[in-house]
């Protein structure tokens, strides 16, 4: 298993360098870090931000703002995709909607909220629309894919309504859960951002994304999209222990 892990790191490692080698060559042929910096000059550039310490409260004021319309759209998510199995009646007045959240476009969606919402609270709940519907409708899938022999037995046997979920339900819908939940945190920090570019919000990513293309400084943009790449994938691995921990003890 040990060295299944380390062929698998091995290869991403490959497959990293290969794209910044395409990256660098690009670059090189282009020959203009105006329009495309190199590897090194965005490298130099992250490290200038680095030294700044403005850079760790703007990130971490941006990761706040993901977490938190993260939590709500999991949390409203979670609870409309309970009432819409038990309640029919719920079903037909959510689905509607979860269907416009699911077919609008991102941009479109921050231009209309712009008008009522602004800073912080604009791009938090753009992050909660983004991330609510894919919960919704993976737990209600979950909710629909539960074993109807099995849920008779449970109840042939007079398990509480407790020991019914625990056992049942609760695995069920965490197989379905987990993926939904992996896959939100990439989309709620790429909306998020985009809401934070277009609103200008002060204190976040996006603003200084937006300064660094205003002033043509493309290298620095560059080092943003690294950080927010980072960031991104990091939150994916600690979502994805947390997950893996808490699947083991339940």
């Amino acid at each position: 298993m040990k060295s299944n892990f380390l062929k698998e790191t091995l290869y991403r490692l490959l497959a990293a360098f290969f794209w910044i080698l395409v990256w660098w060559v690009a670059a090189l042929i282009v020959g203009e870090s105006y329009f495309l910096p190199s590897p090194p000059d965005t490298v130099l550039a992250l490290f200038s931000l680095l030294s700044e310490a403005e850079f760790y409260t703007v990130v971490l004021f941006s990761v706040l703002r993901v977490l938190c319309g993260l939590g709500l759209g999991v949390a409203v998510g979670a609870l409309l995709a309970a009432a819409s199995h038990h309640l029919p009646f719920v079903r037909r007045l959510v689905c509607p909607v979860i269907s416009v959240f699911k077919a609008m476009p991102v941009a479109t969606f921050i231009i209309i909220l712009w008008i009522t919402l602004r800073g912080s609270l604009l791009s938090i709940f753009i992050g909660f629309m983004m991330v609510m519907p894919i919960i919704f409708q993976n737990l209600l899938d979950g909710y629909d894919s539960i074993d109807k022999t099995l849920l008779e037995v449970t109840r042939a046997y007079e398990f509480s309504a407790f020991k019914r979920f625990r056992l049942l339900t609760l695995p069920t819908l965490l197989s379905f859960f987990a993926p939904a939940l992996i896959t939100s945190i990439g989309l709620a920090f790429k909306s998020q951002i985009a809401a934070e570019i277009i609103a200008y919000t002060n204190e976040s990513i996006g603003q200084y994304i937006f300064d660094s293309k205003y002033n043509g400084q493309h290298d620095k943009v560059f080092a943003w999209a690294l950080v927010i790449v980072t960031v991104s994938i990091l939150l994916e691995y600690l979502t994805k222990k947390l997950l893996w921990r808490f699947k083991n003890e339940s």
